[in-house]
């Protein structure tokens, strides 16, 4: 996309009515997809939390109960601030944006002893998947506090914190992700395809790839392997303190 017409999404006085309907598309794309990536948590976490008395799923804990509510609520946020946006209140935005801050400390802070809490539970029942939990859990959650420290950095660059935005909540709902209904074998897929979603509008709409997107989506899709390259040398690196 030329320099011009890319400058003009974030000036809207100099824009004509093409460039009008453009960014009029821009902010539709980026309030379907949080409500998409919405849906997407519903879907993941159906049977084990919002559907979990049809599927016969046992009673969660207390903690469980409060991190999935507050997750809830997350999302909710997030969809809500899209659709402010949508509506041109950015000023509204922007306000609720400060409180958001403090909630992500606090999504932050309850999916950290979570993720502890989820690890001691494994531990105690035996699992062998311990050490997969807990850097699944500081990856995703290393993975967010990025994505969203540069966004409220960058909150005056619309265009670079919308996508940072997007990529932060993509790396939250990870775990969704990986409750879908499909084969283990096509959750890495499922990522990367929600990962590229920004990206391929940028090239395809915009005809202009934002190196904030590149990054983000290689990122989110190198942390992948990586998590199984640590958990494993983790378990050898027990069974030999074991052996």
């Amino acid at each position: 996309m030329p320099r011009s017409a890319r400058s003009q999404l974030h000036h809207p006085a100099t824009r004509t009515a093409a460039e009008d309907l453009l960014a009029k598309k821009n902010h539709t794309f980026y309030s379907t997809t949080a409500l998409v990536l919405a849906i997407s948590v519903f879907v993941g976490f159906s049977r084990t939390y919002y559907l979990r008395t049809f599927f016969g799923s046992p009673q969660l804990p207390s903690l469980t109960q409060i991190h999935g509510a507050v997750f809830t609520l997350w999302t909710l946020f997030f969809v809500f601030q899209t659709l402010l946006v949508r509506s041109g209140r950015i000023n509204v935005h922007r306000r609720l944006g400060l409180a958001g801050a403090v909630f992500a400390v606090g999504v932050v802070s309850l999916g950290g002893v979570m993720t502890f809490h989820s690890v001691h539970a494994a531990q105690a029942s035996g699992g062998r998947v311990i050490g997969l939990r807990l850097i699944n859990g500081v990856v995703d959650l290393l993975l967010f506090c990025g994505f969203f420290g540069f966004a409220l950095l960058w909150r005056r660059k619309r265009e670079i914190h919308k996508r940072l935005m997007m990529l932060a909540m993509i790396s939250l709902i990870i775990p969704a992700f990986a409750r879908f209904p499909v084969p283990s074998n096509m959750t890495g897929w499922v990522i990367c395809a929600f990962s590229l979603i920004g990206v391929l509008h940028d090239l395809v709409f915009l005809r202009h790839a934002y190196l904030v997107s590149i990054i983000g989506a290689l990122l989110i899709n190198l942390a992948s392997p990586l998590r199984f390259i640590l958990a494993d040398a983790a378990m050898v690196g027990r069974d030999l303190r074991n052996g």
